[in-house]
C-alpha cells in the first residue's frame, strides 16, 4: 500500500540559481563522503540492478541493504543513492527481524532525480488521484478537494503533491536527500518518513504486538488531542511516520496548543506512548548519519512561532 505524504502546500516554490544548486549538492556529497567512516554501511560499487529483480529499464543503478535494493535512473547523483542506502540501513539496525520481513515481501527503495516526478517511476505511471472520500486526505484537502485535487489531472496532482511515497516501493527525492535549498520539503527528511511506513507495515505481520502498541498510542493521542490538526493525526500510519521524524530530529517544528515539539526529548514529554513504541524499533539512536536535516535550523520557520502549526484552511 502507498501512503500519501505531507499535505499539498500552496506556496510558490522558491527559485535557486544553477550555481547555488550545484554547489550545495557538491557540498552535501562531500559531507556524506566524510561520514562514510562512521556509518555502518560498507562501501559498495553502484551497479546495474540484478536481473533477478526484473526491473523496468528505467532503473540503471542500484545498491543493496542486506537484500533490500536501493535503485534509481541514471541521472540521480551517487551521493543521493548512498544517502538513501545509509538511512535505510541505520533505521533497521536494531530490528533485523523487521529487515528480514521487508526482504521477504520484496521491499524496494527508489530515489527520484530532481528532474523526475512521482509518475515517472514505472510502477506508478498509472496512478489515479485520490477520490474525495479517500480517508488518507487531510482535513484541508477534504475541504478544498475540488480546487486542490479535483480540477487537476492525475499526473499534475501526483507530480505536484509527492516527492516520496511509502509502502513496498518506498521512494525519496535526490534534492531532499542532499538538502538543496529552495526545493520542496527543505528542512525535513522525506525518505525517513516514507521508509518508516514500510517498517510499520512489516511489523503488522512480523511483530503484531508492536503494531497494536502503535494503535493504542494513536488512540490515546486522538483521545487527548495530542496532535490536533497536525498531519500525524490523520491516520495511524502518519502518526507513526511523523513520530519517526521527530525521533530522529528531522521534522519540521510542530506546535500544538502552544506546546512545541521539535526534538526527541520534546516528543517524549508530549507523547510518551509514541516515544516508547518508537524506541522498540529504533533503540537509542536519534541521529542517522546521512540525514542532512538532523537538527537543521530550517526545521523552524522564520519569525514569530505560532501557538499552533496546524494547517489553516
Amino acid at each position: 500500500m502507498a501512503y500519501l505524504s505531507c499535505a499539498l502546500t500552496r506556496t510558490t516554490r522558491p527559485v535557486c540559481t544553477t550555481a547555488w544548486r550545484r554547489n550545495t549538492v557538491l557540498a552535501a556529497a562531500a559531507m556524506l563522503a566524510g561520514c562514510a567512516a562512521t556509518t555502518a554501511v560498507p562501501m559498495q560499487a553502484i551497479l546495474p540492478p540484478s536481473p533477478s529483480l526484473k526491473l523496468d529499464p528505467f532503473y540503471t543503478r542500484s545498491l543493496d541493504v542486506d537484500g533490500i535494493p536501493v535503485s534509481s535512473s541514471g541521472v540521480v547523483p551517487d551521493s543521493a543513492l548512498r544517502a538513501a542506502q545509509s538511512l535505510v540501513a541505520e533505521m533497521l539496525a536494531k530490528r533485523p527481524d523487521l529487515a528480514r520481513a521487508l526482504v521477504g515481501r520484496r521491499q524496494r527503495i527508489v530515489v527520484m532525480a530532481e528532474s523526475e516526478g512521482t509518475l515517472d517511476l514505472p510502477e506508478q505511471r498509472d496512478w489515479k488521484k485520490p477520490a474525495a472520500d479517500d480517508p488518507r486526505l487531510t482535513r484541508c484537502e477534504r475541504k478544498h478537494y475540488q480546487e486542490w485535487i479535483g480540477r487537476l489531472t492525475d499526473r499534475d496532482y501526483w507530480n505536484a503533491r509527492a516527492r516520496g511515497m511509502g509502502g513496498e516501493l518506498t521512494s525519496g527525492a535526490a534534492e531532499n536527500l542532499l538538502g538543496v535549498p529552495g526545493t520542496r520539503y527543505y528542512g525535513e527528511n522525506i525518505l525517513v518518513h516514507e521508509f518508516s511506513h514500510a517498517i510499520l507495515e512489516a511489523a503488522e505481520t512480523a511483530d503484531p504486538a508492536l503494531y497494536h502498541a502503535v494503535e493504542r498510542a494513536y488512540a490515546n493521542a486522538k483521545q487527548h488531542d495530542l496532535w490536533e490538526g497536525e498531519y500525524g493525526e490523520t491516520t495511524v500510519q502518519e502518526y507513526w511516520a511523523e513520530g519517526t521524524q521527530f525521533w530522529f530530529e528531522s521534522n519540521k517544528l510542530a506546535v500544538v496548543d502552544g506546546v512545541r515539539i521539535l526534538s526527541a526529548a520534546d516528543l517524549q514529554r508530549h507523547d510518551s506512548l509514541l516515544f516508547a513504541v518508537l524506541r522498540r524499533v529504533y533503540g537509542n539512536r536519534h541521529h542517522l548519519t546521512a540525514d542532512i536535516f538532523w537538527q537543521h535550523p530550517a526545521r523552524v520557520p522564520p519569525g514569530t512561532i505560532p501557538i499552533s502549526t496546524a494547517a489553516d484552511c
